[in-house]
């Protein structure tokens, strides 16, 4: 079963008190929605091939059902959130890409998350063209 490392944890404490915009915040809800009525949320990073994170990466966050889709920023260490969509949205539909003008997008791979109150992460890698 997937655990969260100390580091990921310590940067989703720091991320969450901050409530940056840059580094995701976004959702597709109202802000003032109860937390109690969304799924889970989904966080992540934004790496390059060394391993560093990619300042102000593009991610792309779709929701397939809807056919809706938005944008948040990973901040300068390439951290993203999006907080949780409604409960009625199954978190499979929702599809995560990466994207920075000069880069190509590796992959975007998913960890479950460990329970229904925990958030999936999502870590993209992406590669200088």
């Amino acid at each position: 079963m997937p655990r969260f490392t100390p580091a990921l944890l310590i940067a989703l404490t720091l991320l969450l008190a901050a409530q940056g915009a840059r580094a995701g915040g976004g959702s597709f809800g109202n802000d003032e929605d109860q937390a109690g009525d969304n799924g889970p949320a989904f966080i992540g990073f934004v790496k390059d091939s060394n391993g560093d994170g990619v300042d102000d990466a593009k991610v792309t966050v779709t929701v397939k059902a809807r056919n809706s889709s938005m944008v948040v920023h990973a901040d300068k260490q390439g951290m993203f959130m999006v907080r949780g969509f409604d409960k009625a949205i199954n978190p499979d539909e929702i599809d995560i890409g990466c994207s920075k003008e000069g880069y190509a997008e590796v992959s975007a791979t998913r960890r479950p998350a460990i329970d229904a109150n925990s958030p999936i992460e999502v870590d993209c890698l992406l590669k200088r063209q």
